[in-house]
């Protein structure tokens, strides 16, 4: 820090650019563009990550809807596997009190029959 005639002169810089900074002392960007470049770098990775998820998600939600219009129907598990269905992704798993498993993928449901058989359901809850 220096000394001028009204105090001392902060030598601090913009987090994303390096320019001087003026004016209130919390200050850490030089404008709403360096800020929002700044927090995107660093949030850029995990946003990526989260966004490919999701799209395997509304992938998965729309084979389910596609093949399942009426709201209940039985398919094979090829036809699935056929049109790239993810069945490592779903947005929640419902056990009925008999035990059975419904994996849900937002409004779209299914059940294992066994490894051949697929139930769809719509879920409501």
């Amino acid at each position: 820090m220096s000394k001028t005639l009204f105090g001392t002169k902060n030598n601090r810089q913009c987090f994303y650019c390096g320019i001087d900074l003026k004016g209130r002392s919390d200050k850490k960007f030089c404008n709403d563009n360096c800020r929002n470049n700044y927090y995107y770098q660093i949030n850029s990775k995990e946003r990526a990550f989260i966004r490919s998820i999701n799209n395997i998600l509304t992938n998965n939600r729309k084979i389910l809807k596609t093949l399942n219009p009426c709201g209940k129907k039985i398919v094979s598990k090829s036809v699935l596997v056929e049109k790239n269905f993810d069945f490592r992704y779903c947005t929640g798993i419902y056990k009925t009190f008999k035990g059975v498993e419904y994996f849900i993928v937002y409004d779209q449901a299914y059940c294992v029959l066994d490894e051949n058989t697929i139930t769809l359901v719509m879920f409501k809850q």
